[in-house]
């Protein structure tokens, strides 16, 4: 901090020596005694050269004398004093001296006397010269802030491996420390936690896996009302691994792990992904009807097993919480592939729809299958694939809940008058 008082003190210090410099250079001095006294005698002459003129050619005259001399000479009203005078007008040097027998005088000038100009130019060329010397002084701070602020932005992104630019001494070396070590600190506790979920999901499924083998031991040998406890079990063991899957799914999407395998993307149908999903769901099940119609060729840029746990997921949230009838219907634009799953339930309030997309969030206080991490996944899914995510009202009630996808064929915008489509923005 001492080194940037120092160098905004340095820049005011300069400032004020060169606009004092160029205001000495500038603002004219006053001419010294000699020359006045040889531009009075200069003017007395042309004025009773212009006296002794008849008063018809008076103009004239004094239009030739302004040729002559290279400067003006007006003839003028006269005013002040009868002595011939040196006069200041507007920054610029006039010689006046009184026309003899008339109300006239004649004005010499401006005589090119020096660089005479007006307090406001210095001022102006005053701040001018304090805004270059300060830039120039605080260059290297802005160009630090600047880069503090894109290490904080790649950290925003999810980047903790960045560095803020550091140097000793410097005002803002603190700052670019801070930074470092908050990106340390996050860094390591995002890690912390991937790690700790993934073990704590690996360890407990296995001795789920024997608790559920067990029970079914134990069930084979029990009696008829043992075996209903013992089916009640295995069920509560069932759910807890499929919560733990569900875990371990949810970790490995993670957006901000760097670690992370590039995604792999092809181009999928979607139709065709979609009905066999939907026949795959209905199958089990006479209750649940699934209506699948839209753009027919439509295919996206996607991951295809991330593609498929996506749609499935969304469709599993509509059985459990808007069944029976649900509606997928299929968008394509000119760059992007909406897919909107629409259910027959109650919908989701507005204000509630960024809560219901984080982990193990429920609305509905009625008990369901499933582990509140569905659209969690989803959500993550479609951030790595660069799309969107978004939840309205169905036009027929209940809730929408679309995915915006990569168009696998992007096709030029259209121009207006080409005709118009309603865009994803408008979903």
């Amino acid at each position: 901090m001492t080194q940037l008082v120092l160098r905004s003190a340095f820049a005011i210090a300069a400032a004020t020596i060169l606009t004092l410099v160029a205001g000495r250079l500038l603002v004219e001095s006053p001419p010294d005694a000699v020359s006045l006294r040889l531009l009075k005698g200069h003017a007395r002459v042309h004025a009773d050269g212009i006296a002794a003129t008849p008063p018809a050619e008076r103009r004239a005259r004094a239009e030739l004398v302004s040729k002559e001399l290279g400067y003006p000479l007006r003839l003028e009203e006269a005013r002040g004093t009868a002595a011939t005078r040196a006069e200041w007008r507007s920054g610029a040097l006039f010689i006046v001296a009184r026309v003899t027998d008339t109300q006239g005088q004649v004005a010499l000038g401006p005589v090119p006397y020096g660089r005479a100009v007006e307090m406001s130019t210095v001022i102006a060329l005053a701040i001018v010269i304090a805004l270059l010397v300060a830039l120039l002084a605080t260059r290297s701070f802005l160009q630090r802030i600047a880069s503090h602020e894109a290490a904080a932005k790649q950290m925003c992104d999810g980047d903790f491996g960045v560095k803020a630019q550091r140097q000793e001494g410097d005002a803002l070396d603190g700052i670019g420390t801070s930074l470092n070590q908050l990106a340390d600190r996050i860094g390591q506790l995002l890690s912390d936690e991937r790690d700790l979920l993934r073990t704590v999901a690996h360890e407990v499924r296995a001795p789920i896996a024997r608790m559920r083998f067990r029970v079914e031991k134990i069930q084979r040998k029990a009696g008829e009302e043992s075996s209903k406890d013992a089916d009640g079990l295995i069920t509560d063991l069932e759910q807890v691994d499929s919560l733990f899957e569900e875990l371990l799914t949810y970790v490995a999407f993670d957006e901000f792990d760097h670690e992370r395998p590039e995604l792999q993307t092809t181009g999928i149908p979607v139709i065709d992904a979609i009905e066999r999903i939907a026949e795959e769901m209905t199958s089990a099940s006479d209750s649940i009807e699934i209506e699948v119609s839209g753009a027919a060729d439509a295919t996206v840029s996607a991951n295809s097993k991330l593609f498929d746990r996506a749609v499935t997921n969304l469709l599993l949230n509509a059985i459990n919480y808007g069944g029976p009838l649900i509606r997928v219907e299929v968008r394509e634009f000119a760059q992007e592939v909406v897919i909107d799953v629409q259910d027959s339930g109650p919908g989701i309030p507005e204000g509630d729809r960024p809560e219901v997309i984080k982990p193990f969030v429920r609305l509905s206080t009625k008990k369901t299958k499933g582990t509140g991490l569905g659209l969690a996944i989803v959500s993550r899914i479609m951030r790595l694939h660069g799309g969107r995510l978004h939840i309205l009202d169905a036009p027929d009630g209940g809730a929408s809940v679309q995915l915006v996808w990569q168009n696998a064929k992007p096709q030029p915008k259209r121009r207006w008058g080409a005709g118009l489509l309603q865009g994803p923005g408008g979903l």
